[in-house]
C-alpha cells in the first residue's frame, strides 16, 4: 500500500479527484479529506502499472491543477 499526499495550498482538490478518477481502474483508491491535504491511499495496483502508477497519478493531479488555475487566471 502507498499513500499520496497532495498539500491543498499546491493541489486544487477538483484535480486530485478527477486523477481518482482517471487511474481508478488500475488500483484501488481511496481519497480522505484533511484540513491542509488530500490524501489518497494505493492498493493492488495493476501488475503491469505498479511502478509507475503512484508518479502517473501524482503528474495527473499537477497537470489538472495547473490547468484549472490557468483557466481561472484568464
Amino acid at each position: 500500500m502507498a499513500e499520496l499526499r497532495f498539500t491543498r495550498s499546491l493541489y486544487d482538490e477538483g484535480a486530485v479527484r478527477r486523477a481518482v478518477e482517471a487511474f481508478g481502474a488500475l488500483a484501488k483508491l481511496e481519497l480522505s479529506e484533511h484540513p491542509h491535504e488530500l490524501v489518497v491511499l494505493v492498493r493492488d495496483p495493476h501488475p503491469r502499472y505498479a511502478a509507475v502508477l503512484e508518479d502517473e497519478l501524482a503528474n495527473y493531479a499537477l497537470t489538472a491543477t495547473v490547468q484549472t488555475r490557468a483557466k481561472g487566471a484568464a
